[in-house]
């Protein structure tokens, strides 16, 4: 900045920074975001690989599990595919793995194309503004589904076995849980009427415990940010003992 003329010069000098800005967002950003978009592509696709039944996908998914035990990586039943794939490819930052799978759900819901992703991307502002749209539409039943999943490891009310029970238990629908269809005796006892596997079942019953999840879900993404202003705090107590 001139010292002649200070208010034309903060004006020049705001000039300057708007040409830097909208160069840097026609080029460095957009370049880099290119390069994220590209990621997230191949994620994607390894997903789309791994989302089948057939063969190859269960050889994939096995290959999933080899390369996550092998890396350490600790992860619940409730996780979704996805979110597997991005935390293995993007690391432990779980503000950063958040954004990304959820973006990338969204275009999972959609079913968007592989080739059309980062062109999905662009086209709806980036990953932030296609996350957030995620949270504004209505959980299907799937989604309450893997919020109430979290109830699978809470406490065990009783415990029930018999022969009878294994023989009505199908080893060809290892679904992640059962409905047991029982009524209550006079006696107090609970009588075991049916063992129901079927899937869509199964998710409507675990959706109705998808407050029980999402509370559990805000907790821990609270935490997250509590977390995350600690370390800044330290980081800048750390900068200002350096100094």
């Amino acid at each position: 900045m001139t010292k002649g003329n200070p208010e034309q010069s903060i004006g020049e000098a705001i000039d300057t920074l708007v040409t830097q800005r909208v160069d840097w967002e026609n080029n460095e950003l957009a370049s880099a975001n290119d390069g994220l978009y590209a990621l997230l592509q191949h994620c994607y696709s390894l997903n789309n690989a791994m989302s089948g039944t057939g063969v190859a996908a269960k050889g994939l998914k096995k290959g999933l599990a080899n390369y996550i035990d092998a890396k350490g990586l600790k992860f619940t039943d409730a996780t979704p595919l996805i979110t597997k794939i991005v935390k293995c490819v993007f690391g432990v930052d779980r503000r950063r793995v958040n954004a990304y799978a959820s973006a990338l759900k969204v275009a999972i819901a959609e079913k968007k194309q592989v080739m059309e992703l980062p062109k999905f991307f662009r086209d709806n502002g980036g990953i932030e503004e296609v996350r957030r749209s995620n949270t504004k539409k209505p959980k299907s039943v799937k989604d309450k589904a893997a919020l109430g999943r979290s109830v699978l490891g809470g406490d065990v009310l009783a415990t029930v076995s018999g022969d009878s029970l294994n023989a009505n238990y199908s080893t060809e629908s290892l679904e992640e849980g059962v409905v047991l269809l029982a009524t209550r005796e006079d006696d107090g006892t609970f009588a075991v009427r049916k063992v129901v596997q079927n899937k869509s079942v199964i998710n409507s019953a675990l959706a109705t415990f998808a407050s029980v999840g999402a509370e559990q879900e805000k907790a821990r993404q609270l935490q997250e940010e509590q977390n995350a202003v600690d370390e800044q705090r330290a980081a800048a107590r750390a900068a200002l003992k350096a100094a």
